[in-house]
């Protein structure tokens, strides 16, 4: 059975980091995502997180890439690859002792650029780096996003490419981020695609849609979308990536007792 970890920066964006892993404990959930690793004690917050039995599962891969807007150098630029790689390795040896999963985003569409070259230039980065995320003992998880409401101008926007690229990498600590959220607002079909790609998703993120807001009421059915990642045999975890517009530790607390009415 999965667990449910907690995203820092929406559920709960001004607590202090080393407080954030007591609220999550508190509200039920089993886990956190702490994704701007660079901005805390990494240390502190780790033993935060064992003080209350709490695991840190997810960061992200430093500077690299990032969302449409960041700083930082792009995947999809190839100028940019050993920047990019440099970047995702040092998450690895610095915060892999820690977390299970480093997120990593590919930048944003090089219009100048062939989508074919962008696309292979994301796989030998991946590739490249993939044997720092093995000695670490933590997966890369490539995420798309939507360009629609979130992330206009970013590349990776598809499942299937997501899995074209996680398959021509072909390495196991290399895997695909599905964020229910993202996938929903792009193509919707989720219980399909969870279905079909089970085998090379590593993590989930999940969020209201639209709006990006708690597990219901939305559009979405979140029993049927927590069962089918349960029936799939999926045992990491779900991460929750909304920003709440009720009061954030009860949505929370919603989340897990769907979580535990599927268990």
């Amino acid at each position: 059975m999965f667990g449910i970890h907690v995203t820092k920066w929406a559920v709960f964006p001004d607590d202090d980091p080393t407080a954030f892993p007591a609220r999550v404990a508190s509200a039920g959930a089993d886990s956190i995502g702490f994704l701007h690793w660079r901005e805390t004690d990494a240390d502190a917050l780790a033993a935060a997180c064992n003080e209350q039995d709490v695991k840190w599962v997810s960061t992200a891969a430093g500077e690299a890439a990032g969302n449409t807007g960041h700083e930082g150098p792009a995947m999809t630029d190839p100028d940019c690859h050993n920047a990019a790689i440099d970047t995702i390795i040092e998450t690895c040896e610095c915060v892999g002792e820690y977390v299970d999963n480093v997120v990593v985003t590919v930048g944003p569409d090089q219009q100048c650029v062939d989508e074919a070259i962008q696309q292979r230039a994301i796989v030998d980065v991946l590739r490249t780096a993939a044997p720092a995320a093995a000695a670490a003992d933590v997966t890369l998880v490539v995420e798309p996003l939507n360009v629609r409401v979130d992330h206009p101008g970013y590349f990776l926007t598809t499942t299937d490419r997501g899995i074209e690229i996680v398959d021509a990498v072909d390495h196991e600590h290399v895997q695909l981020l599905y964020d229910v959220y993202h996938q929903q607002i792009t193509e919707g079909d989720i219980l399909a695609r969870i279905r079909e790609y089970h085998d090379r998703i590593g993590m989930y993120h999940v969020a209201g849609v639209p709006g990006r807001s708690e597990l219901g009421p939305d559009e979405l059915d979140w029993t049927t979308i927590f069962r089918t990642i349960t029936e799939i045999g999926y045992e990491g975890t779900v991460g929750l990536e909304y920003v709440p517009q009720g009061d954030p530790d009860e949505t929370v607390a919603d989340a897990v007792a769907i979580h535990d009415r599927v268990a």
